[in-house]
């Protein structure tokens, strides 16, 4: 019954006086760190959905790697439309995994190491001249499901949500362009067995069930975005709480809990 840690968008910047919107990132990433290890039981693993960095930066990333290699768990990584999987790479440290790509990929796309469930990250990451949407390529999507047993229970970890969430400049400026394809892809192999898509990006919570998948995402400590239905933008909402989410793999269920911590640090 594996209990694992969802989190995401820590946007942390090349020093530690890094503000977004008026919200330290290093801070906030640190309160973030304290709370999980502060839990009354150790999750088997974490996983950071991307824009781990606000720019791909090598100081960045070393500073990410301070911070988050106090996690009391193996912590896994996908790429947010902030992050460069080069210097992921090379900064951050994954708990065991088994590529689905070459090494020399530009794709951090991979199993999760478990023998009961099928864990798999996606990378949805596009050039920053296309935008802030994601995108799932024909020969990683072909991978992904060659690697879906069938019959485990299946899982997909990844920054950009696949489905319209209801908002109108997300929907139209930040999902995975091919997104509605991908889980029905994932959904004829992984059937009933497919048990959630976990994601980020929005900088807002997410529970969301559509054609039988469950789609859930979790918010930024660094600061959260509006999301009206009309919106025809986001703005930044700062100085939020400390959002993460506790979700429990059963054999018969997926159960995620939602953390919204004080921030008592001070910006």
């Amino acid at each position: 019954m594996p209990e694992v840690i969802h989190i995401s968008d820590t946007h942390i910047g090349p020093t530690r006086a890094h503000n977004i919107r008026g919200a330290n990132a290093y801070d906030r990433a640190v309160a973030l760190v304290e709370a999980i290890n502060g839990l009354p039981f150790m999750p088997d693993f974490i996983v950071h959905t991307g824009d781990v960095a606000n720019d791909p930066d090598p100081l960045a990333y070393a500073l990410a790697a301070e911070v988050l290699s106090r996690l009391d768990a193996p912590v896994y990584f996908a790429t947010g439309n902030h992050d460069d999987v080069a210097m992921m790479r090379e900064a951050l440290a994954f708990g065991p995994l088994t590529p689905l790509l070459p090494d020399d990929s530009d794709k951090l796309c991979y199993r999760i190491e478990n023998p009961k469930f099928d864990f798999l990250v996606a990378d949805g990451k596009v050039s920053p001249a296309e935008g802030p949407h994601g995108f799932i390529d024909e020969e990683q999507s072909a991978t992904i499901i060659d690697a879906i047993s069938g019959d485990k229970p299946t899982s997909i970890f990844l920054h950009f949500p696949l489905t319209p969430v209801g908002s109108a400049w997300i929907d139209e400026h930040l999902l995975v362009r091919n997104g509605t394809d991908f889980q029905k892809a994932l959904v004829e192999k992984a059937g009933k067995n497919l048990r959630g898509i976990f994601s980020g990006h929005l900088h807002r919570g997410l529970k969301l069930y559509r054609d039988g998948v469950l789609q859930s995402g979790v918010s930024s400590p660094a600061c959260e975005f509006t999301a009206g239905p009309n919106d025809d933008f986001c703005d930044f909402l700062a100085g939020g709480p400390i959002p993460f989410d506790h979700i429990t793999f059963t054999e018969e269920a997926t159960m995620v809990k939602s953390y919204s911590l004080p921030f008592e640090h001070g910006e």
